[in-house]
């Protein structure tokens, strides 16, 4: 599957299929198509919290898309491009916290060990940035 999307005003195209989830980029952090396996509650443990702490210190896009992306399980995003980590950081979406917290199934090892690599210490999300399932 070829996807288009816009970052900063340039547009790129990402075709990454892992298993029953879409990649949609594999350079940045957490960018990632969860499939309909959705947790019960939320898995907040190391993880969660280092994604939270760095989403905390995000530096967001100066531009807005025209909608929002809507999660497998009816979470919405926002509609701006994030960055987290260090220096330039790496690309995410407003969903980062919540696909570690309720997708944790679908998130691919490499993607984890970003995670994990995160310098930000760790901190306990909140309801919004969790963005607790609709369906």
């Amino acid at each position: 599957m070829l996807l288009w999307f816009y970052g900063e005003g340039k547009a790129k195209s990402q075709d990454f299929r892992k298993g029953g989830m879409l990649m949609i980029n594999s350079a940045g952090i957490m960018m990632v198509e969860p499939s309909n396996k959705t947790s019960v509650t939320p898995f907040t443990d190391e993880l969660t919290r280092k994604m939270t702490a760095a989403w905390r210190r995000r530096r967001d896009s100066k531009y807005g898309y025209r909608g929002f992306h809507i999660c497998a399980c009816g979470a919405f995003s926002d509609n701006k491009d994030h960055w987290v980590g260090n220096s330039d950081g790496l690309l995410t979406n407003s969903l980062c916290v919540h696909y570690l917290a309720f997708h944790r199934v679908d998130i691919p090892q490499k993607e984890l060990d970003k995670v994990h690599a995160l310098a930000h210490g760790e901190e306990e999300p909140n309801e919004k940035e969790l963005a607790k399932p609709k369906r």
